[in-house]
């Protein structure tokens, strides 16, 4: 799995098991739950590890990195799964920033050199406005408005190889 970048922003490969316990803060971040969620309870470090470990197997893992003063610094994760894209800006100072789109443009072209067919993503709670912006920004269509707990959608991206 290689590393993706765009200047001073790169997505490395996630190593497990080192990686649970530098993302373990941001699963106990309450808006980073309440956006992904829809819970604001903290995740322990084996539910992290569990996730990871599922993600993992599923697709490829990375660790979000950004570069300042000459150094990479670990800002939150991202995987790139056949049924799922999850993007978690752990950071809260790196919220905001359009990051989550530079990260989201990095994803497709990695999923358009492994060939992928299409992008989907299973479940955006529809109070989270920044994540529906950016999907549909990058070209995503809206394939399914549901509920269970609360109302979320469901996104698609046709790839054009």
């Amino acid at each position: 799995m290689p590393i993706l970048h765009d200047g001073e922003l790169r997505l490395r490969p996630l190593a497990l098991p080192q990686d649970v316990d530098l993302a373990l803060p941001w699963y106990r971040d309450p808006e980073v739950l309440w956006m992904s969620e829809g819970t604001r309870d903290p995740y322990s470090r084996e539910t992290v590890a569990e996730m990871f470990s599922f993600l993992s197997a599923k697709g490829e893992s990375y660790i979000i990195e950004v570069q300042s003063a000459g150094a990479w610094h670990p800002v939150g994760d991202a995987h790139l799964c056949n049924d799922c894209l999850p993007i978690v800006i752990g950071e809260p100072v790196e919220r905001g920033k359009g990051l989550g789109s530079r990260i989201l443009l990095l994803l497709i072209d990695r999923a358009r050199e492994l060939e992928m067919q299409e992008l989907l993503v299973d479940r955006v709670h529809a109070y989270n406005e920044r994540s529906k912006r950016m999907f549909l920004k990058a070209g995503f269509e809206i394939t399914q408005e549901a509920s269970d707990q609360a109302p979320f959608l469901k996104f698609r991206l046709p790839l054009k190889i």
